[in-house]
């Protein structure tokens, strides 16, 4: 099998795991992990949740539905990155034309490399600034 397949079979198992909350329905209170103290559950939401019965069809539903949204979400991220769609954010009239993400090699220098999943958090910040 192939790295593209792998990564993208990969994101599927991501967003399985991830959309699998019934837990999180039931205890909020252990549901978060709080990376970011906006997207941390106010005493209202928590109240709010622990007043719902979710039964097994509820949890159900949801999970289908958070699994497609973050489908969608991965599928417009990769139709960025193939230069089939355009980020909202730049700030140039430039043509996009994609990203390549390659697999590495055992030689590849990463020494003074910046990593995505570190940039993560600090493009959060940039992104509610824009969005203000």
């Amino acid at each position: 099998m192939d790295s593209q397949m792998c990564l993208l079979m990969e994101v599927h198992d991501l967003i399985e795991e991830s959309s699998k909350m019934g837990d999180s329905l039931r205890n909020p209170e252990n549901a978060m992990i709080g990376i970011e103290d906006e997207l941390k559950l106010t005493a209202e939401e928590m109240k709010a949740l622990k007043a719902n019965e979710f039964d097994f069809h509820s949890i159900c539903g949801i999970e289908k539905i958070v699994r497609d949204r973050m489908l969608s979400t991965f599928f417009h991220f990769f139709c960025i990155i193939d230069g089939v769609g355009d980020p909202k954010f730049r700030k140039d009239n430039t043509v996009w034309l994609g990203m390549k993400l390659e697999q590495r090699g055992l030689d590849d220098e990463r020494e003074h490399e910046e990593f995505l999943h570190d940039m993560l958090y600090e493009a959060y910040w940039k992104w509610q600034e824009l969005k203000s």
